[in-house]
């Protein structure tokens, strides 16, 4: 079967991850090969994966489990079959686990060139490689690992979806910030140094725009495990919203916060209660009638079933 242009390549699997990697990725490493510069390059694929198996081992060390790898030109994505990014405080953690594995290695290896174990220009070269990888992912903008605690930051505010399309806008953002700094230290040095903060920028801009269109759907996941959740934990902590007759499920759901259960007052457009909503009933109208349906709708049918 033909691979797709843009499709990551599974390089094998460990403990039941499956390890890919982006061809953005290869290409840099082909890139690396051809000018003479193959060995820093696999030096830095290995710092990639050792910052994807921090993520890991954290992750795993909250009983969560990974499904996938994939190794990406700024770094890489652990993806996990829970809803991680619905767990504000277990999803901070587990993003600073990357950059942090990476200052624990440069703490190492400053030991090691101490002691006279590594040679100066390695030891230089090495630093700046966890350095760069861990400042570039500290950036607060998704995908990046900033980007993740930006959002589990904003989700207590505004929600899971106005969250994740704030910081993936702040992604994109940055990512052109990217692009510009690598054309114009191309154009200063007069040479293609900056051609890879270039490349980093426009994949960086990419991520950030899927992670903005993939947010309702992962959300959407959620408020059907939500069901289940009620049922099974029994008691939960409870969050009010007012909105009026004329708002949207849609735009009721966007206002949503994981970890909490949900009670919606419905007004009308003079201020006067009209009736309430549980986000479970909420999400029934969600899966029966779409995003489009207005509240009043919703509370007419549950009065129509109280009393049919």
């Amino acid at each position: 079967m033909c691979q797709r242009v843009g499709e990551s390549m599974k390089v094998g699997s460990f403990l039941g991850i499956v390890f890919k990697v982006n061809p953005f990725f290869l290409l840099l490493i082909t890139l690396a090969f051809v000018f003479g510069q193959l060995l820093p390059a696999l030096i830095l694929f290995a710092i990639v994966l050792f910052h994807e198996l921090a993520h890991t081992i954290t992750a795993f060390a909250y009983g969560l489990r990974v499904i996938e790898v994939e190794l990406l030109p700024f770094g890489g994505v652990a993806r996990m079959d829970h809803l991680l990014e619905l767990n504000p405080k277990i999803e901070t953690v587990v993003a600073l686990a990357g950059p942090l594995s990476n200052l624990l290695l440069l703490a190492v290896l400053w030991a090691c060139h101490t002691y006279g174990l590594l040679v100066a220009d390695w030891f230089w070269f090495l630093a700046r490689a966890n350095l760069s990888m861990a400042a570039l992912n500290l950036l607060p903008g998704l995908p990046l690992d900033g980007g993740r605690i930006l959002r589990s930051r904003l989700l207590y505010r505004c929600g899971f979806c106005k969250a994740t399309e704030r910081a993936a806008k702040m992604g994109q953002f940055l990512a052109v910030g990217l692009m510009a700094l690598g054309l114009i230290g191309s154009l200063a040095a007069a040479d293609a140094s900056g051609a890879l903060l270039v490349v980093v920028g426009i994949f960086l801009f990419m991520a950030a725009k899927k992670e903005a269109a993939q947010a309702m759907y992962v959300f959407l996941r959620y408020l059907i495990q939500k069901q289940f959740q009620v049922r099974t934990e029994r008691v939960m902590p409870a969050k009010e919203l007012v909105a009026t007759c004329e708002t949207t499920v849609g735009e009721v759901i966007r206002c949503l916060t994981p970890s909490f259960y949900h009670l919606i007052w419905i007004i009308d457009l003079q201020g006067r209660l009209i009736g309430v909503l549980t986000e479970l009933e909420l999400i029934n109208g969600l899966l029966e009638q779409g995003i489009h349906d207005k509240l009043n709708k919703l509370v007419k049918q549950r009065f129509n079933h109280r009393y049919d």
